[in-house]
């Protein structure tokens, strides 16, 4: 096909195409930058929340860590507050590990706590910050409930034998009392060795919490 323009001073059929298909190819590009700009917003927030009660930690600074304008937090959450229950919807550590046990999930989730806070990357760690350091803050608190209850019953539904709702409170209060242990115990006095031998304890606990005959089949 020739790619010469027409007697009629109009463009060949393969130029109008190009020319149709170029306003698509820049909503697709533009549709990938905000979902991205969007996810650097989120990150930003979440690690700032893990470090600063609610309150102290504003638009700007979050604005400031993600590399953006302030004005785009409103634009892809609309609020500080919806931002804050985006990042915190984000949180869910247990969900990742579809079909997997209980107990292989909670192992997991003290792995995570207890020997990856000294490394300061622990999602575990970041999760309960958060939910620590705002759970007493007027306006989130219905977030922060409305969250530990969702997750409380997701691990009662995946428990079996006597007792479910107990025992997975006493579950989440072993992960929490970890990770805000971990949190203050930082430093060289308290290294490797002495972390190891912890998530050992925890180990046994986690087992007798359990016990073979609690544990729920992968599904």
């Amino acid at each position: 096909m020739s790619n010469t323009v027409k007697n009629d001073g109009s463009p060949p059929s393969a130029v109008r195409f190009a020319d149709q298909a170029h306003p698509a190819t820049e909503q697709g590009k533009q549709g990938r930058n905000a979902a991205q700009t969007r996810q650097r917003i989120l990150l930003a927030a979440r690690d700032l929340f893990a470090k600063a009660h609610y309150e102290s930690v504003g638009t700007r600074e979050i604005a400031a860590k993600a590399g953006v304008n302030v004005t785009l937090i409103n634009r892809y959450f609309g609020s500080k507050k919806k931002l804050f229950a985006a990042v915190v919807e984000s949180l869910n550590e247990l969900a990742k590990t579809p079909g997997s046990s209980v107990k292989g999930s909670l192992d997991r989730a003290l792995d995570s706590i207890v020997l990856g806070g000294e490394r300061g990357n622990s999602t575990w760690v970041d999760e309960f910050r958060i939910i620590l350091f705002s759970a007493l803050n007027p306006e989130v608190t219905d977030i922060i409930s409305g969250f530990f209850d969702k997750k409380r019953k997701a691990l009662r539904e995946r428990l079996r034998g006597a007792d479910v709702a107990t025992r997975a409170d006493i579950a989440y209060v072993l992960l929490t009392g970890s990770a805000l242990f971990v949190s203050l115990a930082r430093g060289k006095k308290y290294g490797k060795k002495e972390r190891e031998s912890l998530r050992k304890g925890l180990g046994r606990l986690l087992d007798q919490l359990l016990g073979p005959e609690w544990q729920t089949t992968p599904r």
